[in-house]
């Protein structure tokens, strides 16, 4: 089951000056041979949802997140991608989907 990507490279803020984003991208692995646990990431520093997949998966396959699960690499499959949005009255929230059971857009 592959997780969607809310659609959208950077905004344009009310000034017309781009707004960086920050995303939430959840990567899963197998600690077992039957469970999986997921792992998630913040990114804010990329561009797009293609960026923030990349960063996101660069920090899941680096030593130290190897170590802290007990080895193994990670790969692209079955991620979940969600924008961090920030409504006018300060509220943080999430866009995109909330479940596993959307197909991939990046």
């Amino acid at each position: 089951m592959d997780r969607s990507s809310p659609s959208g490279t950077t905004e344009t803020g009310p000034h017309g000056f781009a707004q960086s984003q920050k995303w939430l991208i959840g990567v899963p692995f197998r600690s077992t041979a039957s469970r999986v646990v997921w792992m998630y990431y913040v990114v804010d520093d990329a561009g797009d949802v293609s960026g923030a997949v990349r960063a996101a998966l660069a920090r899941a396959d680096s030593v130290q997140e190897r170590q802290a699960r007990g080895g193994g690499s990670v790969t692209a499959e079955d991620l979940e991608v969600r924008r961090i949005t920030l409504d006018i009255l300060g509220h943080t929230g999430l866009d995109g989907p909330g479940d596993r059971s959307a197909t991939p857009s990046w």
